[in-house]
């Protein structure tokens, strides 16, 4: 059994991640329990509690369970929560939840199928709410449209993810917490309930940079593949720019002069190709100027907290020299992105409402750190991960 000195040290190293997970998952805790007739203050302190507990029991046994064991339990949790998201699939209506993400996506299709300009299908909630998720976003998820439910998605994205834990760390000892902790995680149970993809697609980010970190490509080895792919998936969602921005920033600096303008030019020639036929779908109304995707998030927005944003994200994208340092900072970033966005919203609408109101709120939007803050988690367990795991620009 690990000395308990030992796991409080890890508890210190672990400060960041452990504190954004709780912070997170407690909001819903906090918002939806309240909302079943629970004390929330009541709730919020056993979910705490509870993780705490659990996260120590983990440390303190770690070491006597066998990676056999470890096997046959990562796979057997990941085979429960499939289990979990198929009858939520099948049993919760969408129609019923207020949450829109699911039928802006499918609406998309319903409407590009037809012949009609996609992006003007509203959702299912609202005559003036349209899609908002970017082009190539509502391509990779034509299959599940094509399979009757976008929300199979959901199945798809967990089990790539935890494949790619695994991949990762090459240890189911490393990797398990990684599943343990989402399993345990109401803020993604909710992405679940009401068929959200907004964490599918920070999970394919997420993925891609484990990939392009075990497999030791970067922008100086791969110059053209990544400027393509930051392209890409720049062309998925808003958000997926951030970690994206975070993880290359520093190497871009690194580049010779010509280099950098080059690598913008395919990143934003790509982009622009993804948009290109909507932007032309019809050119004698150029109806892409009137409804796009963009229309959807940038009315929400606050342009002195997007300009301190772009600063921030520039210090801190300098700042981590090794993996877990990105993950940290990164986690970290989304965070203060998020809730300063929040804020932003709420002083808009003249500090009526509060970081639990639907009306202007969404909570749900921090929920976009958690692959980073779950994959800190593991790679803090040890020193070994730790040192390790560097990264290679």
């Amino acid at each position: 059994m690990v000395p308990t000195k030992e796991i409080i040290q890890i508890f210190k190293r672990q400060l960041i991640p452990i504190s954004l997970y709780l912070f997170v998952n407690g909001l819903f805790v906090f918002k939806y329990f309240s909302r079943a007739g629970v004390d929330p203050l009541v709730s919020l302190s056993i979910y705490i509690v509870s993780i705490l507990i659990a996260l120590f029991s983990f440390y303190s046994l770690a070491d006597k369970i066998s990676e056999k064991t470890y096997k046959v339990t990562y796979w057997s949790i990941l085979i429960v929560m499939v289990l979990i998201i198929i009858g939520a699939l099948v049993f919760i209506d969408p129609y019923s939840i207020r949450v829109d993400r699911w039928s802006a996506l499918s609406f998309f299709w319903d409407n590009f199928l037809q012949g009609k300009y996609p992006y003007s299908a509203h959702t299912h909630v609202s005559l003036t709410n349209y899609p908002s998720p970017f082009p190539l976003w509502h391509a990779i998820n034509f299959p599940f449209y094509l399979m009757g439910d976008v929300g199979i998605g959901l199945i798809f994205f967990l089990i790539l993810t935890v494949y790619f834990v695994r991949y990762f760390f090459s240890s189911y000892r490393k990797s398990i917490l990684f599943i343990i902790m989402l399993c345990f995680s109401p803020a993604y149970w909710w992405e679940v309930a009401v068929r959200s993809d907004a964490l599918n697609n920070a999970f394919l980010v997420f993925i891609l940079i484990l990939w392009l970190t075990k497999s030791g490509r970067s922008i100086s080895n791969s110059f053209f593949l990544i400027a393509i792919v930051c392209g890409l998936i720049s062309s998925t969602r808003l958000t997926a720019i951030i970690p994206l921005a975070l993880y290359f920033f520093k190497p871009y600096l690194q580049l010779p002069c010509k280099q950098k303008i080059v690598f913008l030019t395919v990143v934003l020639a790509t982009f622009s190709l993804v948009f290109s036929p909507f932007v032309f779908w019809d050119t004698n109304t150029w109806i892409f100027f009137t409804r796009n995707p963009f229309m959807s998030q940038a009315d929400k927005g606050n342009i002195y907290i997007f300009i301190s944003m772009i600063i921030l994200g520039c210090i801190m994208a300098l700042q981590w020299k090794n993996i877990q340092q990105f993950f940290n900072i990164t986690s970290l970033f989304i965070f203060i992105f998020m809730l300063l966005s929040q804020i932003g919203l709420i002083y808009a609408d003249g500090a009526k409402n509060n970081l639990f109101s639907d009306y202007i709120c969404d909570i749900s939007y921090f929920s976009l750190l958690l692959p980073y803050c779950l994959v800190s988690l593991e790679n803090n367990f040890t020193i070994e991960s730790k040192e390790s795991l560097l990264i290679h620009n």
